[in-house]
């Protein structure tokens, strides 16, 4: 069966689809043939939507959360009707509801599916959606077709997708959907068997960070505990998107790509992941660290806390401040044998919930189920 994936292709979600197409076209046993359509980048006459308007995006009045996600929408829309004048399609898996609101349109008897990181009434009470209080007292008004879309699309879809229990409990507690209807699907990754611990090289200790968007993902936080507090003792090597010069040290990466060669040695020769986000919805990147066996310290952020929360793999700090991050970095360079069991822990829990192989063929299983003529 023919299966249409449309991808969001912004920040994270540009990795989660392209990880299941590809998985599921390795494996035609599994009776899914994935096809994968890129709702962004915005075609040329559509790209005004993701200009605010001056003098109103500050206080939250231009709609440009609702101008985007309409024109994705609409682009994404296009896509499939002019895949469905080539090809049979079978079955849609959207990620995320943000590029499926014109969706509902386009089934006529289709089943769809519904991956997401966060509803929008999660996003509602963040600095995603509201960035100053101006903007969420206008809410009512700004994401009224938003909300309204939003629920439609969840109404019509045979399942939604959540990425983590939080967005699973939203679906549940604020739009009623019905348990048989909600499958977790987090990101997932292929098992990069990594290299031992005790194979490692010995000396200083590598400190690890990724994240494109630098400021929000706390980089320059943990670059300043670094500097006053464990430059003679470890290494930092930074991944990241940003302008960030580096200096003795500080080891600066732009344009390693999730899967690269060098990513791999990145991740084998990091002793300590450390995440100090503002602001996630999910965090896919801790996933990458417990797939490698990489110790965690995170910031209560998207879902760390369900990842992290018992501790086993990793440290969620409950805000990203300079005492609270600096006493985790010493307290987990300083005993290798917790950094060692956190890294079982971690590699255990990955096998467990984020194999890519193992959960691409439970979504092929589901969309087979969910089309009566296989």
């Amino acid at each position: 069966m023919n299966v249409a994936f449309v991808n969001e292709n912004t920040l994270g979600h540009s990795s989660y689809v392209p990880r299941f197409v590809e998985t599921l076209n390795a494996h035609p046993e599994w009776g899914c043939r994935a096809i994968q359509l890129d709702a962004t980048p915005l075609p040329p006459e559509l790209r005004g939507a993701e200009r605010g308007i001056r003098g109103l995006s500050r206080l939250g009045l231009d709609w440009q959360l609702t101008r985007w996600r309409r024109a994705a929408s609409k682009n994404a829309a296009c896509q499939l009707r002019e895949l469905s004048r080539t090809d049979r399609v079978d079955a849609i898996v959207v990620n995320t509801q943000s590029v499926g609101l014109e969706i509902p349109a386009l089934m006529s008897g289709i089943p769809c599916w519904v991956a997401l990181d966060a509803t929008f009434e999660q996003l509602a009470r963040s600095r995603w959606f509201k960035p100053t209080d101006c903007a969420g007292w206008f809410h009512p008004i700004t994401l009224r077709w938003l909300r309204k879309r939003e629920r439609f699309l969840f109404s019509q879809a045979k399942g939604l997708l959540p990425w983590s229990k939080l967005a699973s409990e939203s679906l549940q507690l604020e739009y009623k959907v019905s348990d048989s209807r909600i499958h977790i699907l987090p990101p997932s990754l292929r098992d990069p068997h990594p290299t031992p611990l005790s194979t490692k090289a010995s000396g200083k200790s590598n400190i690890l960070f990724i994240g494109g968007d630098f400021k929000r993902k706390g980089g320059y936080l943990l670059v300043d505990v670094w500097r006053r507090f464990f430059r003679p003792q470890a290494n930092l090597h930074i991944v990241t998107h940003d302008l960030v010069a580096p200096e003795d040290g500080l080891h600066v990466y732009k344009g390693v790509k999730a899967g690269s060669e060098e990513w791999r040695e990145l991740w084998n020769n990091a002793d300590l992941f450390v995440f100090p986000s503002q602001m996630e919805t999910f965090g896919i990147v801790l996933v990458e660290a417990m797939a490698f066996g990489v110790p965690i310290i995170s910031t209560s952020t998207g879902a760390a806390e369900e990842l992290l929360g018992d501790g086993s793999a990793g440290e969620v700090l409950p805000s990203a401040d300079a005492t609270g991050l600096e006493r985790s970095i010493r307290e987990l360079i300083a005993q290798p044998q917790l950094r060692a069991r956190m890294s079982a822990n971690g590699r255990s829990r990955f096998l467990r919930d984020f194999d890519l192989t193992k959960n691409a063929k439970r979504l092929a299983h589901l969309i087979r189920g969910a089309n009566p003529t296989e």
